[in-house]
């Protein structure tokens, strides 16, 4: 059976010589070459051209009874497999194949995918373990084994393997911003040194990353808890919520009665699905007075869909610091749950208010009105036409207009707004998502389709990337 052979290892390089001979067979065209073995090998190469795996898989099969001896149609009809998502077919087709002779490290990388695929992933895990061990450059196959381990927060072998990684792709900046990242819950030297290299393959990153290449620099001489409180505060910031649960966690553990990284490590449980009452609970009763921990406390309540528990933490934050919009914001964002608008719309405007007509906050405003449908012709399209004008360059400011000039019925000004839009910044995942409704309003099905299925890939967790997925299962995409 297979797992009695996979540890065997096969000569790496031997069956890409066995394609070249026979496709040089084939193309000096010899009589002794059947003709349904040139037309399989023919249509396995075409079915490969436009992407359709399944075909492939099957012509290479058909090759491979003609010419049993070649076993690198069974192989091509295996890598075909994994990559149409066959398992139980490249399972089969793998044990064959290690009847044969031992399988090679690209071949367990290969048996890995296969047992991830279903659902299986200690094996998986434990598959491609032997596939680095005998060397394999299948770079998705190390990517997914370095998201399973940062998945259980074994950041250890994460960072093996992501080095591991690295060496394969010295070029990639995201490969070196992981690894910062995790170097810098020990190794702030270190982290330093990848998150300058990740910068320097992406300067778009210097802004946001910022915040955490400072707090590295300074974390010499800094007591325990307050180094893991700042790291784990500025993964959150980054939305990088397993990290920042183990930087947290050790903040707290440190100082127990350490209140503002307890709340954050509140809200980060929350957002990774944990349980995070009880850390909220206690950060309240160690720092009932304080504004940051009233207000993480009621994100907690609220990322676990509890409107009215989080409007009372955000109201008392409010009470404690009235200057501040945010907590504004939230409280709105609690009465909108509830489909309260008239008080939402009352808080709303409270917090541009407060904020001195801050741009971020006009934007917030004028996206109430227009995300909730309420009171668009008389307040929320000219608030926005407004804000356009003063913000000409503001992505999100365009795509607030365009939604506006939709729910008016001027479908042209929309499509011409969101066009802007896009162009300012083609990453905002809103402006896909109302391109793909107007789309569809003008019966233009397949082109809707194509922005539901792009809002739906740059915001996976968001509300629009939620609109999105649900009109592709109405248009048929899904598949």
């Amino acid at each position: 059976m297979l797992k009695s052979v996979i540890g065997r290892v096969w000569m790496q390089g031997l069956w890409v010589r066995m394609v070249a001979t026979a496709a040089g067979i084939l193309a000096l065209g010899l009589t002794a070459v059947p003709g349904p073995l040139v037309e399989a090998v023919a249509a396995a190469r075409q079915a490969e051209s436009v992407g359709d795996r399944q075909t492939a898989a099957r012509a290479y099969h058909v090759a491979y009874t003609y010419q049993p001896w070649i076993e690198a149609y069974l192989v091509a009809a295996i890598e075909a497999e994994v990559q149409a998502g066959s398992y139980a077919e490249a399972e089969r087709d793998l044990e064959a194949l290690a009847a044969i002779r031992p399988l090679g490290s690209q071949e367990l990388a290969w048996l890995g995918a296969i047992y991830a695929g279903q659902g299986e992933i200690d094996r998986a895990v434990q598959i491609w373990e032997r596939a680095r061990e005998l060397g394999t450059v299948d770079t998705a196959a190390l990517a997914r084994l370095a998201g399973i381990y940062e998945g259980r927060g074994e950041w250890a072998a994460a960072l093996s393997v992501l080095e591991a990684l690295s060496r394969l792709e010295p070029r990639n900046g995201l490969l070196h911003y992981r690894i910062g990242l995790i170097r810098s819950l020990d190794m702030p030297e270190a982290a330093i040194i990848s998150l300058a290299q990740a910068v320097a393959l992406n300067p778009a990153s210097a802004e946001r990353l910022a915040a955490l290449r400072a707090s590295l620099d300074e974390r010499a001489g800094q007591p325990p808890d307050l180094a893991y409180a700042r790291l784990g505060i500025i993964l959150v910031a980054l939305e990088e919520y397993p990290l920042a649960e183990e930087a947290l966690s050790r903040a707290v553990a440190y100082n127990r009665s350490y209140a503002e990284p307890l709340a954050y490590l509140a809200y980060t449980r929350a957002r990774l699905g944990k349980s995070a009452l009880g850390a909220a609970q206690q950060a309240v009763a160690l720092a009932p007075d304080s504004p940051t921990v009233r207000y993480l406390a009621g994100l907690t309540w609220k990322q676990l869909g509890r409107p009215v528990e989080a409007r009372l933490e955000f109201e008392a934050a409010y009470d404690l610091d009235p200057t501040n919009p945010a907590f504004c914001v939230e409280i709105a964002s609690t009465h909108r749950a509830e489909s309260n608008l008239i008080w939402a719309e009352i808080w709303m405007q409270e917090a541009t208010r407060l904020s001195s007509d801050d741009p971020r906050f006009r934007v917030l405003l004028v996206q109430f009105y227009v995300d909730e449908e309420y009171r668009v012709a008389e307040v929320g399209l000219p608030l926005a036409q407004q804000l356009v004008a003063d913000l000409p360059d503001n992505a999100e400011a365009h795509d607030a207009l365009a939604w506006a000039s939709f729910l008016t019925g001027d479908l042209d000004g929309a499509q011409a707004e969101l066009d802007r839009a896009l162009t300012l910044d083609p990453h905002l995942g809103r402006a896909y998502a109302h391109m793909g409704q107007l789309m569809e309003q003008r019966g233009r099905l397949s082109e809707a389709l194509w922005y539901y299925l792009r809002a739906s890939e740059l915001e996976p967790d968001g509300p629009f990337g939620a609109l999105a997925r649900r009109a592709i299962e109405r248009l048929g995409g899904g598949g």
